[in-house]
């Protein structure tokens, strides 16, 4: 009956007893009055349709908690035969909670219910951060608010290649020039702390020079590469002093967990996100990947992962760019995306829904060492599809599990060749094909 325990395959044939002892009171009647939390004890459905209601929206909280039910053939007048009927429904309810719990999920719901509650505190926080961010930049002020407008100005910054300091003396001069009310920050520092606030920041990952690997966790602490020796700070041409404190290579890593938790934050999102789960095509013509075979495939392997509606199907995507913009410059960086396919068609590719998640710089391509950068990115992904995050949903204001799968990786067929680890030129490069690829 709790929300985070319908994928339990003990739940669903919890489902089956309820329906098949509440059934034998109704030998007049071939549909079975329906107690999930939408018909509400209202509308009548087949058995097998009131075991999906129950599994896919849970039962109504109200009803479940009720000691004298009557919706399911017990008599309504007499007290004998209310009591009767009470006897009866709570037997049915004892074998429905036996099926679905154990000493340990108590533990683990109680455990859960923590967990929420700090979520609940979390999300109490969040709204106030959100509304000081809809303050507007001055009182009498209908074009930005106070996030916009630093929003706006940063934009310009990393566009024209604005120096810190020539940032921070904006920042300074601006609240001259707007009414005393202004609530525009004044410096730099102030900018990226309210930002960072709303987990729109990044990590900053020291990685070889020689893309041998990330200096992270056992290698945290090295100066030099364990694989190659490289240096992991710069070193001065001139005289051969190593720089250190100033990092070779910097690849920057943009949390995913914190990102897809925040999407659930807000109210409209949260429904665009259950889009996929009664929108699939009916007429056998594909306009979404949700007809997809590969789609199908997937939700008829892991079962208890489709259970859950708002669970999130993703693609990763990557390819190298100048991003310089002069075919001059021999410079490569590689920017990792990520795609959310539960939403409508028109929304999941737009530029807005496609997530920024690894920025690899150059100046030359990782190739087939990408999976070393990959690193932080699958062990979040790994995370979401093992454990999941709790997560709170702003559109039905409860917290649940949220679990996420990589469907598939979307690339050219060299960038194919670095993510798949296969050939993909010279003999065998048909990765199809293989052995019998015909080269000549």
């Amino acid at each position: 009956m709790c929300l985070n325990r319908r994928a339990d395959p003990r739940y669903k044939r919890g489902a089956w007893e309820f329906v098949r002892c509440v059934g034998a009171d109704l030998a007049e009647c071939e549909l079975v009055i329906c107690p999930c939390i939408d018909c509400r004890n209202v509308d009548r459905h087949s058995a097998d349709v009131v075991v999906d209601h129950l599994v896919t929206r849970g039962m109504d909280l109200s009803y479940q908690l009720r000691e004298d039910w009557y919706h399911h053939g017990e008599a309504i007048s007499g007290a004998d035969c209310r009591s009767n009927a009470s006897e009866r429904n709570k037997e049915i309810l004892g074998l429905y909670q036996a099926a679905e719990f154990l000493d340990e999920d108590f533990i683990r719901q109680r455990d859960l219910s923590e967990v929420a509650e700090g979520e609940d505190k979390e999300e109490d926080e969040f709204l106030a951060k959100l509304a000081d961010a809809e303050t507007p930049l001055y009182p009498s002020c209908a074009n930005h608010s106070k996030l916009s407008a630093i929003v706006s100005l940063f934009r310009i910054k990393t566009q024209s290649g604005w120096s810190d300091r020539s940032f921070d003396l904006l920042l300074e001069t601006l609240p001259q020039m707007l009414p005393e009310e202004t609530v525009l920050h004044t410096s730099l520092y102030e900018v990226k702390r309210f930002l960072k606030s709303f987990d729109m920041g990044y990590e900053k990952i020291h990685a070889c020079v020689n893309d041998c690997c990330l200096f992270r966790k056992e290698f945290e602490k090295l100066d030099n590469c364990p694989k190659c020796n490289a240096s992991r700070w710069k070193i001065n041409m001139r005289t051969g002093d190593v720089k250190k404190g100033i990092p070779q290579k910097v690849p920057r890593y943009f949390p995913i967990v914190p990102y897809l938790k925040r999407m659930f934050r807000s109210e409209e999102m949260a429904k665009d996100l259950r889009w996929h789960f009664s929108n699939k095509s009916t007429n056998g013509k594909s306009r979404h990947p949700v007809d997809s075979v590969t789609w199908d495939q997937m939700n008829d392997k892991y079962p208890l992962f489709v259970v859950e509606e708002r669970n999130l199907r993703l693609g990763l995507s990557t390819d190298g760019f100048n991003p310089f913009n002069m075919k001059n410059v021999n410079y490569s960086a590689w920017p990792v995306l990520l795609v959310n396919y539960n939403m409508s068609p028109e929304k999941c590719m737009k530029e807005e829904n496609i997530m920024l998640s690894l920025l690899i710089p150059g100046p030359t391509q990782p190739g087939n060492n990408i999976d070393v950068y990959l690193e932080p990115l699958i062990e979040d992904l790994n995370h979401l599809w093992k454990k999941g995050e709790v997560t709170y949903d702003a559109f039905s204001h409860t917290t649940f599990k949220l679990r996420a799968m990589l469907l598939w990786t979307i690339q050219d067929f060299p960038a194919y060749g670095n993510l798949a680890g296969c050939k993909v030129k010279g003999k065998m490069g048909c990765p199809v094909c293989g052995k019998n690829t015909d080269s000549m």
